[in-house]
């Protein structure tokens, strides 16, 4: 009997001018490039996250909007942003569920956010604010754009990507705020050029990295490769 695919959940954004749970095909061609079984989680009833959780193998907390200002200290509400609290309300209590049950989970730009909020960090509300625009993290509210980011030596990131340097998408203007957490939850594992932090990890055996970069990004439809960060925690729910 052929093994079992390990089953990636795979949380999704609701468009409410469709009337309709969405999700970018990257984030599922990846998957399953790398060997899983993508599932897609429509947000809903936080009551039912552990029953969620407990058809998984491995969680993956997807891109989108903006985490509600309430939810997390240190932002502030901008204009002209759409929130969907009832998406955070869920994923940050499934995050939490996650990394109390030792699930393997990768966290994706917003999802890299709520693996930060839920354990009690804060966020930067618009990075150009704080940075300044050396490096841009995206080309507009619908454009992503690249830049390099340097990875710890010895860090998951790193061993997945067999180098120090990469050349990543990005499509965010929040980051992870870090500079008053001496007893952060998390390792930092990736920077980019103006200093921002790009990468964290969970200390311990547990496989759980959060990313503000799309690895995801881009498709390419000809191609049957993966992302090698997508592949090793596929790889890592499969063997837990």
């Amino acid at each position: 009997m052929a093994a079992a695919l390990p089953r990636i959940g795979i949380t999704a954004r609701y468009r409410p001018g469709i009337r309709s749970h969405c999700l970018q095909e990257g984030y599922v061609d990846h998957v399953a490039r790398a060997g899983g079984l993508p599932l897609v989680i429509p947000y809903g009833d936080v009551s039912r996250c552990s029953q969620v959780l407990s058809c998984l193998d491995g969680l993956m907390l997807t891109g989108g909007e903006d985490i509600d200002p309430s939810r997390c200290t240190g932002t502030t509400r901008q204009d002209d942003y759409t929130y969907y609290p009832e998406r955070d309300d869920f994923e940050l209590r499934l995050a939490r569920a996650a990394l109390d049950a030792g699930l393997p989970t990768l966290g994706i730009c917003r999802g890299c956010q709520v693996l930060h909020v839920v354990t009690g960090g804060s966020l930067i509300s618009h990075v150009p604010d704080v940075l300044g625009d050396s490096v841009a993290h995206r080309s507009s509210l619908t454009e992503p754009s690249q830049h390099f980011v340097t990875l710890t030596e010895g860090s998951r990131v790193a061993r997945a990507y067999t180098q120090r340097s990469l050349l990543v998408t990005s499509y965010h203007h929040q980051g992870l705020r870090f500079d008053a957490r001496a007893d952060s939850a998390w390792q930092v594992t990736a920077r980019a050029d103006d200093s921002l932090v790009e990468a964290i990890e969970y200390p311990g055996d547990h496989w759980t990295v959060g990313v503000l970069w799309h690895p995801e990004l881009p498709v390419k439809e000809s191609s049957d490769t993966c992302d090698p960060l997508i592949a090793a925690f596929v790889a890592a729910a499969g063997a837990a």
